[in-house]
């Protein structure tokens, strides 16, 4: 004969493994598509992995499956006001300039090209690289361009970042030859806009 108490535990633990059961059952047959993390119908292009339910990009690309080239946003043309924020000559300290640079691809997907660096067509390959730990900061290349070497014309280091307006701040220091074949260092802030 079964007493009431044994009769309640035998009741409470059938209940518990028929709750048990439902829920390991319900969990498991659930599409995917209701877990929020989940990848299904996920698809990462370029070799981008989906992880936790988006899709994380190589350098090179971004966007929400891996379509977009990182790079292009540099890609076009700007108007620089470039400010000169330091030099070797007083006179030139503070002096303005403005003129129109084009950025343009080169042959990998983490540099660029300017053209018409420091308002001068021939300075068309100042190379550029993309920081691959922020895709909107960039540095400039110190040894791109040969024809800046003829001119006695020199990038000693540059840097800057694309911001979400559509603007581009850079600083470059650079070091010439002044009128009187003295070599000088000048250090420029420019403020790039889309044309």
């Amino acid at each position: 004969m079964v007493s009431k108490k044994n009769g309640l535990f035998i009741t409470v633990i059938g209940i518990l493994s028929f709750l048990f059961s439902a829920t390991y059952i319900s969990s498991c047959t659930r599409p995917l598509e209701e877990f929020p993390y989940s990848c299904a119908g996920i698809t990462c292009y370029n070799g981008g992995k989906c992880d936790s339910a988006k899709c994380i990009c190589p350098v090179g690309y971004e966007g929400a499956n891996c379509s977009k080239v990182t790079i292009e946003k540099f890609y076009g043309n700007w108007n620089v006001t470039s400010t000169n924020i330091g030099s070797d000559s007083i006179k030139n300290k503070g002096k303005k300039t403005v003129y129109n640079v084009r950025l343009r691809n080169t042959a990998t997907l983490t540099t660029f090209f300017i053209e018409n660096f420091a308002n001068n067509s021939s300075y068309n390959t100042v190379l550029c690289k993309m920081d691959e730990n922020n895709t909107n900061n960039f540095s400039i290349d110190t040894l791109s361009t040969l024809t800046m070497f003829y001119h006695n014309y020199r990038i000693l280091r540059g840097f800057g970042r694309i911001h979400d307006n559509d603007s581009i701040t850079a600083e470059v220091c650079v070091r010439s030859l002044n009128s009187t074949v003295n070599w000088q260092r000048d250090t420029f802030l420019l403020k790039m806009k889309r044309m």
